[in-house]
């Protein structure tokens, strides 16, 4: 039992080690993007917030390159899922992220992937968007994690542009 554990583990570690890619993630003209702006709160820390999330998950997927492969991505413009509508109270007005299905989210980025040795083995500019999203299919799901439509078409798009086949 404790070979078979020690063989597992060790295979799991070599296979850890031929993927290890990594990405660096930069954001351009944040002030101009589309919609990046929280319901309520104060704006400069909700995007850091979501600069934050979308990174992350972009360096999640890097992960899966081959190793010294490095994903840099230039965001030029986000359409965050849904809009932003006023709502009215008593004494003030307060906004509200409505999700609808013509809300649909956008993200524009340039890449360029490179191996070890800094040379370039794949370059674009990209205009995703999600036009197909359903909001009412895994509303669970999506309830928590607000960026889930988002990081959903990040992966669509990594998966059919960057993933190496086997």
């Amino acid at each position: 039992m404790r070979i078979r554990s020690l063989v597992v583990l060790m295979a799991l570690s070599f296979s850890a080690l031929s993927f290890a890619g990594e990405a660096e993630v930069k954001w351009e003209g944040v002030d101009k993007y589309t919609d990046f702006e929280p319901a309520n709160g104060h704006e400069e820390r909700y995007q850091e917030k979501v600069k934050g999330q979308l990174a992350e998950h972009i360096q999640t997927l890097a992960k899966e390159l081959p190793e010294g492969q490095k994903l840099t991505l230039t965001v030029t413009d986000v359409d965050l899922t849904g809009r932003l509508e006023p709502t009215f109270g008593r004494s003030t007005s307060n906004y509200v992220r409505i999700v609808r299905e013509i809300d649909f989210p956008r993200i524009h980025f340039n890449y360029q992937l490179t191996d070890s040795s800094g040379q370039v083995i794949k370059k674009g500019q990209e205009k995703l968007k999600n036009m197909g999203f359903n909001y009412d299919s895994l509303a669970s799901v999506k309830r928590r994690n607000d960026l889930y439509f988002e990081e959903e078409m990040l992966t669509r798009w990594f998966n059919e542009t960057l993933r190496e086949k086997s």
